[in-house]
C-alpha cells in the first residue's frame, strides 16, 4: 500500500495479515465461513491505488473488497474459484478463476471481459496465477500439464 505496509493471505486460517515493511505486526482480519470478512481458503490479494485491498476468496468464489484497515467495503460473487487478482495502473482488475479461467472487471466489480480456457482442459483446469506487463500483455498460468504459461497480447 502507499505505506509500504505487506498484506499476507493465511489460507489455511482463512484470514489476512498485515505487516510493516520491516515485518512488524499491525492487524489481522477474517474467519472461516461465508459472511461478509469470511473467507474459505482465500488464495490470491492485491492493493489498488487507493489502498483498498481485494482478496479472492477461493472457495466460495468472490473477490472481497476490504479498506486497508480490514473493514469490509464490497464483494463480487460472479466468479468460478478466483486464485490470483492484478490491478493495472488503469485500475482495471484481471481475475485468474481456477474453475474458469480469466475475468477483467472495474474495481467497482462490473464485468468487462470473461473467457474460457484455451483447451478442452476441464474443470479445475483454469487459470492459477496472473501477471500483466507494461505494455498491457496478459501473462496467464495454466494449472495444467505441469503447469502452462500463455501470453496474450494486447490488441491495439
Amino acid at each position: 500500500d502507499s505505506k509500504d505496509n505487506c498484506y499476507v493471505v493465511d489460507t489455511r486460517n482463512n484470514r489476512i495479515q498485515k505487516f510493516t515493511n520491516e515485518g512488524r505486526f499491525l492487524s489481522n482480519w477474517g474467519s472461516k465461513g461465508i459472511g461478509e470478512n469470511q473467507f474459505n481458503m482465500p488464495w490470491g490479494i492485491t492493493v489498488d491505488e487507493l489502498g483498498d485491498v481485494y482478496v479472492a476468496d477461493w472457495r466460495n468464489d468472490r473477490i472481497q473488497k476490504f479498506s486497508a484497515d480490514g473493514d469490509f467495503l464490497d464483494q463480487w460473487t460472479d466468479f468460478s474459484r478466483p486464485c490470483d487478482i492484478y490491478v493495472d495502473a488503469d485500475q482495471v482488475m484481471y481475475v485468474a478463476e481456477l474453475g474458469a479461467f480469466m475475468s477483467i472487471v472495474t474495481i467497482d466489480g462490473k464485468l468487462l471481459a470473461r473467457w474460457d480456457m484455451p483447451n478442452d482442459a476441464g474443470e479445475g483446469q483454469g487459470a492459477h496465477a496472473l501477471w500483466v506487463d507494461s505494455h498491457g500483455d496478459i501473462y496467464v498460468n495454466q494449472n495444467l500439464e505441469g503447469h502452462r504459461l500463455i501470453k496474450y497480447l494486447k490488441s491495439a
